[in-house]
């Protein structure tokens, strides 16, 4: 077996590459230690950010993801319900930052409009009494699994292949260069070889595991984010809390359910990814300063998703091995 270019990782990141390298006529082979979005990409809460949570903590990231929520709601409409969203303020959060919003909304070309709190409340009735300033923005609600399941999809179409249940084992190195991969089927143990020209890390969490593989010391810290699922439908779009991005600041609309988050701890190690009770309790208060029937609902499942923290100082310098080799890294919170 053989291929062009050999993309590790099957999220929205790898199946988003094979796509986009099969467009271009260049064949891929795609591997997946267990299945589509078993990572950070199954693990989120499907906000299609407008932009706006990130105007003061990451202006750079505000305009990206502005960019990013236009481009996906032109090429993968079916994978979005446009939902639009709610920025809502409460009584004693920092009025000096409601107050700056929509012009740190305008430096970072986020469109945004002030809503009467009497109208909010007819359009979203559970929003609190103690709501005092709202603000409509462009959020919507992604299904990360279609889109990824479309991406690999088309992919497939054009001629690139996806090998799920794969785990990378080995390089195999000629010349100081990447010349072959070693995969274990996790199913049945299975070896199988692929000779390579590239090879694409898009592994997420498990990014710092695999450039080891490869002779490339990648220290990855890990920051986890839980969330949690109630039984029913709450609000009709994204709710967002009128702050500077912290935990338990957004309920996002999917389907019949919505996912309340998110929070963002610092773990040591892949084995800590998961919810806490005190996590769950933590989301469910900071989102009833928004929402009170938060506190009352059903809920039926809590996860987290894990997303890396990489140091460019931690990349390792031996530029003859990582020819050929590259690390892909967009993960977002939570």
């Amino acid at each position: 077996m053989e291929t062009q270019v050999l993309i590790i990782g099957g999220g929205v990141t790898g199946t988003g590459l094979a796509r986009d390298l099969a467009l271009r006529g260049i064949h891929s082979i795609l591997v997946e230690k267990h299945d589509l979005n078993a990572g950070a990409s199954g693990g989120n809460h499907g906000l299609l950010h407008s932009g706006a949570r990130y105007i003061e903590s990451d202006p750079s990231a505000a305009k990206e993801c502005r960019i990013e929520n236009q481009l996906l709601k032109r090429l993968a409409p079916q994978c979005i319900e446009d939902t639009g969203g709610f920025f809502v303020a409460v009584e004693g959060d920092d009025e000096s930052y409601v107050a700056d919003f929509p012009q740190r909304c305008t430096q970072a070309g986020i469109a945004t409009k002030p809503v009467d709190v009497a109208e909010a409340r007819h359009r979203e009735p559970g929003l609190s009494r103690k709501v005092i300033a709202v603000y409509r923005v462009d959020d919507a609600s992604i299904d990360p699994f279609r889109l990824t399941i479309d991406n690999i999809g088309h992919a497939q179409e054009l001629g690139s292949q996806f090998l799920p249940n794969k785990q990378v084992v080995k390089f195999i190195l000629k010349d100081k260069r990447i010349n072959r991969i070693l995969v274990v089927d996790t199913i049945t143990g299975k070896e199988n070889t692929i000779e390579v020209e590239y090879v694409v890390n898009a592994a997420g969490a498990w990014s710092g595991k695999i450039a080891t593989l490869a002779g490339i010391p990648l220290q990855i810290n890990y920051s986890k984010g839980s969330l949690l699922v109630s039984q029913q439908r709450i609000t009709k779009r994204v709710i967002n809390r009128l702050r500077e991005a912290s935990d338990g600041d957004i309920a996002v609309p999917g389907g019949t359910v919505s996912i309340l988050g998110t929070t963002s701890q610092r773990i040591d190690s892949l084995r800590q990814a998961r919810p806490t009770i005190a996590e769950v309790d933590h989301i469910i208060d900071e989102v009833a300063a928004m929402l009170p029937e938060v506190e009352s609902v059903r809920y039926i499942r809590a996860y987290c998703g894990v997303r890396p923290l990489t140091s460019a100082s931690s990349i390792g310098d031996d530029r003859e091995v990582s020819r050929g080799f590259a690390l892909i890294d967009h993960s977002t919170d939570g």
